[in-house]
């Protein structure tokens, strides 16, 4: 039954990407289109099998962890409706009588330093279970067309500033190996790029729309368009917070320095958003004086800690050894360097202790020779890519650091920072210039014979 539910939703989706325009893109074909989907199906399945034949704790692979709590809820919703509804929505979710249920899962009471995101990816597997019968490789598929709709919004945005690299951009964004096996997994990761897509995309469009409002004479002047993308950018920064708020956190200032310079060439742009960082920055550094639960400092401190600890504890393989951060905003000024280095670089070949590492270690290394192409055949950005090309560079460093400095675990840093790949692929793409480099590649050959 399993197998003809995959297959049957699997097909269903073909069916809605092929009919709908959102999925029509220029200069990629509605087949490839397809075929993409089916292999982020087939790797989602491939990650379910994996945490299955070979990593067999089921209690320690948030797959099955976030799949099985929410199996939890799904089991009473015939025979106690009242305690089902209130644990989906959260309304009246703190009552004692369902302690009884939340006991009985792994990672609902889970205590973070800061906020538990855990709850909403068990409860979109419980929405999944309506329509899964409660099959978890069905799931997967619905997962990956959520996180599908993301990837396209997303290389859409990419496509809109650089129409002439449309086919590298398609790649970038949706064929990474990590992109291609934790973004198709039954994760929290598949939520966040569909969040993180939709977002970017729409705010970039509602902008444009905003533009051309105020472009046309009054009485010319429509809202179509303008409500749907104001909506889509609320109930996608909503999702992000309640999925993965430091996602949010990172962005959020990007968003202001990329509607204020919209129309900015790259030093008017850079000096924009290097301001508005810097303020964002003294800003977050210093609300611990004024509510000290949410000092910075202390919050990526003690998240090191957690993490470490869980190292510890899971005994994990794949463990390397980072700088132990002190409770202060130099420490992690001074090894946030060191951090993103540790993520663009590692692992290493050396390294990997599993066909999983291995894959990791050849990916770093093929980014690492494609930022090298790049560079060798770099030219100018484009005026109007400016701000979306500075947004990227901070994102991706942000987000490098972040996870550098938190997690000695490579395993973790591999999956963590799998969102932050396509930008930074954006960033060395928009510098590629495909003529200039078979010029000089062909010079280069001349020389050496």
């Amino acid at each position: 039954m399993q197998v003809v539910l995959v297959l049957g939703y699997t097909f269903l989706f073909i069916f809605i990407i092929r009919r709908m325009n959102f999925f029509s893109v220029e200069n990629i074909s509605p087949n490839f289109i397809s075929l993409v989907f089916v292999l982020k199906v087939l790797a989602g399945c491939s990650l379910g099998l994996l945490y299955t034949y070979y990593y067999k704790d089921r209690t320690t692979a948030d797959t099955f962890k976030f799949f099985d709590d929410s199996k939890i809820i799904s089991n009473q919703l015939f025979q106690y409706p009242k305690d089902f509804l209130e644990m989906l929505t959260g309304i009246n979710g703190n009552a004692p009588n369902l302690d009884i249920y939340y006991n009985k899962m792994s990672t609902w009471l889970n205590k973070d330093v800061l906020f538990n995101d855990n709850k909403t990816i068990i409860r979109l597997n419980v929405i999944f279970n309506l329509f899964s019968i409660g099959y978890y490789y069905v799931n997967v598929v619905f997962i990956n067309f959520i996180s599908f709709i993301g990837l396209i919004a997303l290389f859409k945005l990419f496509q809109f500033y650089q129409k002439d690299k449309s086919k590298e951009l398609f790649a970038a964004v949706m064929l990474l190996p990590s992109m291609l096996f934790w973004g198709s997994g039954l994760l929290k990761d598949g939520l966040l790029l569909f969040a993180l897509g939709v977002l970017l995309y729409s705010f970039n469009k509602l902008v444009l729309l905003r533009e051309k409002q105020v472009q046309t004479p009054t009485r010319f002047r429509t809202s179509s368009g303008l409500p749907i993308n104001l909506l889509a950018v609320i109930l996608s920064g909503l999702l992000l917070i309640f999925t993965k708020l430091y996602v949010i956190i990172a962005i959020l200032p990007g968003l202001i320095a990329l509607y204020w310079s919209k129309k900015d060439g790259w030093k008017r742009a850079l000096l924009k958003f290097t301001s508005i960082y810097l303020i964002y920055l003294i800003a977050a550094f210093n609300i611990g004086t004024v509510v000290p639960k949410y000092d910075v400092t202390d919050l990526i401190y003690w998240k090191q800690k957690n993490f470490c600890v869980q190292a510890q504890l899971t005994q994990a393989k794949s463990v390397i050894q980072i700088p132990q951060l002190q409770e202060n905003v130099f420490s992690i000024i001074q090894n946030s360097p060191h951090a993103t280095v540790n993520l663009l670089t590692r692992p290493t070949i050396t390294e990997a202790s599993s066909p999983l590492m291995m894959m990791s270690a050849f990916e770093n290394i093929f980014i690492l020779l494609v930022i090298l192409v790049c560079l060798f055949s770099a030219k100018g950005i484009k005026r109007e890519s400016a701000a979306l090309f500075i947004f990227s560079i901070i994102f991706v460093i942000l987000m490098f650091d972040l996870i550098g400095l938190i997690t000695p675990i490579l395993g973790a840093m591999v999956r963590y920072k799998v969102p932050a790949l396509p930008f930074l692929m954006f960033v060395f793409i928009s510098l590629y210039d495909k003529q200039k480099f078979l010029s000089k590649w062909k010079g280069a050959k001349r020389e050496m014979s």
